[in-house]
C-alpha cells in the first residue's frame, strides 16, 4: 500500500513540475520554439534587404503630381511650320504597389504593379497645328508597369537582386487597350555586399528606359546609414541619389534627383491632320525627365505614412522616333527634336508602409 501512495506521489510532482515548466514558457514571449535544432546541426545566417534607418518600405501609395507653366517648341516639319506650345501647367495620378509574395529569411520576392497618367493644361492659344501638340492635347500619357524583383541573400555578407518587369506606355485608352506587341521589357541584376547593418552596396546591370529610349547601362546600389543613425545615402546610381535625414522614425528627409522616363506608342499623332506628311509608321515619345528635390515624409501611425515633395523638373529627352528600336547612345537623328522649358513640380502621396 505504501509502494502505491509513493508511486502516485510521484506522478503528481512530475505532473505539477510540467505544468509548471509550461506556465514559465508561455509568459516567456521571446521564447521560439524555431530557434532550436538537433544537436548537431547548424543554422546558416542570410544578411537582410534593409539597412538601419532606411525609409520604410511602401506597400501601397497614391500620389498627385502638378507641374508649373512650360512652352513646347517643335521645328518646321513636313507640312507644318514652327511652334510653341504654351502649356499652363500639368497635372497626373500615380499609383504604386509593392507586394511580398514570398517573404522567408533565404529569399523575398516581391510584385509591382504601377500606373502613371499624365496630362498638360492648354494655354490660351488652342490653334495649335503640330501632330505632337495636336496628340498631347487630345489624350493623356500613360504609364502602365508590372514586374517582379527577388532579393537572394547568399550568406551573412552578400546578395543577389534581380528584376524583370513589362510595361504599356502611350495615349491609349482602356477601351482600346494595345496589344502585347507594344510592350517593353525592363530588367536588371545586382551583385551585392553588406559588411554591415549599415552599409549594403553592389554593382550591377540595367535594361532601361528612363532615358526615354531603350538603353543598357551600368549601375550602382549604394544604401549607407552613417554611424549616428539620422543621416544616410539612399541611391541607385545613376537613377537617383537621395541623401537621407531620419529625424525620428515617423519624420523623415530626403534630399536628391531621381530619373523618370519612358517611350511613348503615340497613336494620336497619326490621326492627326496632315501627319502623314511627316511620317506614316507608328510614333514613339522619347520622354526622361530629372527631378530635383526636397521630400519630407510623415508617419501618421505605424502603417501610414504621408508625404510632399517639391522641386525642379529638368528635361532631359521629349523627342520622336519611327516605332521602337534600341537607340543607345547613337547619334541618330531623331524624327523630331523639341523643347520643353523645365519648371517646378509638386507631389503629395499617402503610403500603406511595411513597420
Amino acid at each position: 500500500m505504501k509502494k502505491r501512495w509513493l508511486v502516485l506521489a510521484l506522478m503528481c510532482f512530475f505532473q505539477s513540475s510540467a505544468l509548471l515548466a509550461q506556465e514559465e514558457f508561455e509568459d516567456f514571449d521571446d521564447f521560439d520554439i524555431s530557434q532550436f535544432e538537433e544537436a548537431g546541426s547548424s543554422l546558416k545566417a542570410f544578411c537582410t534587404n534593409k539597412v538601419l534607418g532606411q525609409s520604410p518600405t511602401q506597400l501601397v501609395s497614391f500620389s498627385l503630381d502638378y507641374q508649373g507653366a512650360a512652352d513646347l517648341s517643335t521645328p518646321a516639319i513636313g507640312a507644318f511650320g514652327p511652334e510653341t506650345a504654351g502649356w499652363t501647367g500639368g497635372s497626373g495620378f500615380r499609383f504604386n504597389s509593392n507586394i511580398p509574395v514570398i517573404s522567408k529569411n533565404n529569399i523575398l520576392v516581391n510584385w509591382s504593379l504601377n500606373y502613371v497618367q499624365f496630362a498638360w493644361r492648354d494655354g490660351i492659344d488652342l490653334g495649335y497645328q503640330n501632330p505632337l501638340t495636336v496628340a498631347l492635347d487630345d489624350d493623356n500619357l500613360k504609364w502602365l508597369n508590372t514586374n517582379v524583383t527577388i532579393f537572394k541573400p547568399l550568406n551573412e555578407k552578400r546578395f543577389i537582386i534581380a528584376q524583370l518587369g513589362v510595361e504599356v506606355n502611350g495615349d491609349y485608352s482602356f477601351n482600346d487597350f494595345p496589344g502585347l506587341s507594344n510592350g517593353r521589357i525592363p530588367a536588371a541584376f545586382i551583385y551585392g555586399f553588406k559588411p554591415n547593418d549599415r552599409v549594403m552596396w553592389g554593382p550591377g546591370i540595367s535594361r532601361t528606359y528612363l532615358g526615354g529610349s531603350l538603353n543598357v547601362l551600368p549601375i550602382v546600389y549604394y544604401y549607407h546609414t552613417f554611424k549616428n543613425e539620422q543621416w544616410g545615402v539612399e541611391a541607385l546610381f545613376p537613377a537617383r541619389i537621395q541623401m537621407r535625414y531620419r529625424a525620428n522614425s515617423r519624420n523623415v528627409w530626403l534630399l536628391g534627383y531621381n530619373v523618370e522616363g519612358a517611350t511613348y506608342r503615340l497613336d494620336g499623332f497619326g490621326a492627326a491632320e496632315n501627319a502623314s506628311s511627316i511620317t506614316t509608321e507608328p510614333v514613339e515619345l522619347r520622354r526622361s525627365e530629372i527631378r530635383a528635390g526636397l521630400t519630407y515624409s510623415k508617419g501618421i501611425n505605424d502603417f501610414l505614412w504621408v508625404s510632399a515633395q517639391a522641386g525642379y523638373r529638368i528635361n532631359y529627352s521629349f523627342e520622336l522616333d519611327e516605332g521602337e528600336f534600341f537607340r543607345g547612345f547613337d547619334s541618330e537623328e531623331f524624327l523630331m527634336e523639341t523643347e520643353l522649358q523645365n519648371t517646378w513640380y509638386l507631389q503629395f502621396s499617402l503610403s500603406l508602409v511595411s513597420p
